[in-house]
């Protein structure tokens, strides 16, 4: 007698293949999945997950209607729960738009933006707004400008570097720690 709960499907057609039921790596079912000889197709798992591939590039396109209205999107990517990771393994990562932002909507929320080498900001206008602001440095600052204004409750305090050079490790990075206090918790 047949097993009435495992449901197996499998057909092997000239270019592709097609599958349903049938084990996959990492103790899966298939839930429906087309491959082609080169490997590429889509596939859906009966836990959920969803795998896509192309061997070379994948353009979507939306919002072409001439009737699609302003303001409303052509693309949406979202989850309900989760993450979501753009990963260029081998290559960069280039957002282009009319305009651009990161909102970090959490009230605990942060953008982070880590850099190994250089980061660059280019742009007539750049302007920073928040409740206080820390700039750490290991090597140097340079402020360059036709003009400077500078307006507040200033204390300034400035040294030659040497008192702190003098001292051991401990006493420059407890040095730099007090300092920046704020920036580091």
């Amino acid at each position: 007698m047949a097993d009435e709960g495992k449901k197996e499907y499998y057909e092997k057609k000239p270019g592709f293949a097609i599958k349903s039921g049938t084990p996959q790596p990492k103790d899966r079912i298939t839930d429906y999945q087309v491959i082609t000889d080169n490997s590429q197709g889509f596939s859906w798992t009966t836990d959920g997950e969803h795998r896509q591939v192309t061997n070379r590039t994948s353009y979507e396109l939306s919002g072409v209607a001439k009737d699609t209205p302003n303001g409303k999107p052509a693309k949406i990517i979202r989850t309900q729960r989760g993450d979501i990771i753009i990963d260029a393994m081998d290559g960069d990562i280039t957002i282009k738009a009319k305009n651009i932002r990161l909102v970090g909507l959490d009230g605990a929320g942060e953008v982070t933006i880590t850099a190994g080498k250089h980061f660059a900001v280019n742009a007539p206008v750049h302007s920073l707004k928040g409740t206080n602001s820390n700039t750490v440095m290991s090597s140097g600052v340079s402020i360059g400008a036709q003009t400077v204004d500078t307006t507040g409750n200033m204390q300034n305090t400035s040294n030659s570097g040497s008192e702190e050079a003098q001292g051991s490790i401990l006493t420059k990075l407890l040095g730099v720690v007090k300092k920046f206090k704020s920036f580091f918790d």
